[in-house]
């Protein structure tokens, strides 16, 4: 009986190693390739692989960038006042960003400085609903039981089989993916909008999206306290919304969240209808923009570019306690006016 309980365990072992191997190999979404991950045409959990690929290299970068897919056509070398890692994931919320920069700090990795890039996505995602999606699981922080279990998630024969036909098929032309990601985090820049039919039909949204101010702005806040205290330069700025996006977005409540962030923390406003929101040629589809906006955005940050026809849009507004009534009132009366206009 004893033998027998010795074989069958040998023969579970090397099952299961054989089970593991293969999915290590294959590793769809990058999970064990975190320094030189794959273009392999399945989204990576870049939540994940990034933050292994920091905490492995804590001396490279003093900045970081944090937000969702939308900040990833950033130019990290832009910034004057310090060596930028892109942080972005898709659908990056704060409660993410603020669980990051804890493991950050726990692991002695002091940021000079923060730049976080906000949107609808930051009050109308659940960070919940992530822990269904493999490419978007947060980081595991529980210790090593948290982080076996994590693993487990992408040990899985049926997901990475289900995953081989998108490999087999994807068709590498981004020769410079794993430097990038490397040296930056960024998405390539360089990237040109193209015609995709019916992309901006309507703005973008999706099904599970929720409002939920006092939760976001929570976390906000949690990240500023953080900041404050290991002294590390905070700057948040809105996303420059494709305004059809925007306009379906203050309808289900965007003003009144950042109202409500407004009055707790100063920040920059580029979410409005402008000329630039206004301009498909400034975005690739209906959500994301083109790294020549958010050069535009790190030019009004940093340096102070002033372009008046673009403020008095509201464009680039530094929203202070000061000022965010008025702000504020200009958002509603101008959503109104515009709103009307686009549905008539």
């Amino acid at each position: 009986m004893k033998k027998y309980l010795i074989r069958a365990f040998v023969y579970a072992f090397v099952l299961i190693s054989a089970f593991a191997s293969v999915n290590i190999f294959i590793d769809p979404y990058n999970i064990f390739h975190y320094s030189y991950p794959r273009n392999n045409g399945v989204e990576p959990n870049k939540n994940f692989i990034k933050t292994e690929y920091i905490l492995h290299n804590p001396d490279k970068f003093d900045s970081f960038v944090f937000g969702s897919s939308r900040a990833g056509f950033v130019d990290t070398s832009l910034f004057p006042n310090g060596h930028y890692y892109n942080m972005c994931s898709s659908e990056a919320v704060p409660a993410e960003h603020l669980r990051l920069l804890k493991v950050f700090i726990d692991h002695g990795i002091i940021p000079k400085n923060v730049y976080i890039m906000i949107d609808d996505i930051t009050c109308f995602v659940d960070p919940a609903l992530h822990d269904k999606m493999l490419y978007r699981v947060p980081y595991p922080t529980g210790g090593p039981v948290d982080r076996l279990k994590f693993y487990l998630r992408y040990c899985d024969l049926i997901t990475t089989w289900e995953s081989l036909k998108v490999i087999r098929d994807h068709e590498d032309n981004d020769p410079e993916y794993t430097e990038r990601y490397r040296e930056s985090g960024s998405e390539r820049l360089d990237k040109e909008p193209y015609y995709i039919e019916g992309a901006f039909n309507e703005g973008y949204w999706a099904g599970y999206y929720e409002l939920r101010t006092e939760e976001a702005v929570s976390d906000i806040m949690a990240i500023k306290s953080l900041c404050d205290e290991y002294g590390i330069s905070l700057y948040i700025v809105t996303n420059p919304l494709y305004y059809k996006t925007y306009a379906r977005d203050v309808e289900s409540g965007y003003i009144d969240f950042l109202e409500a962030l407004s009055e707790k923390i100063e920040f920059y406003s580029f979410s409005s209808f402008s000329d630039i929101t206004m301009d498909e040629s400034n975005y690739y589809e209906a959500s994301h923009f083109t790294p020549a906006v958010s050069a535009m955005m790190i030019d009004t940050v940093f340096n102070g570019a002033y372009d008046e026809d673009l403020w008095s849009q509201g464009f680039g507004i530094f929203v202070t306690r000061e000022n965010r009534e008025d702000y504020i009132s200009f958002l509603r009366y101008q959503a109104e006016e515009k709103i009307e206009g686009y549905e008539n």
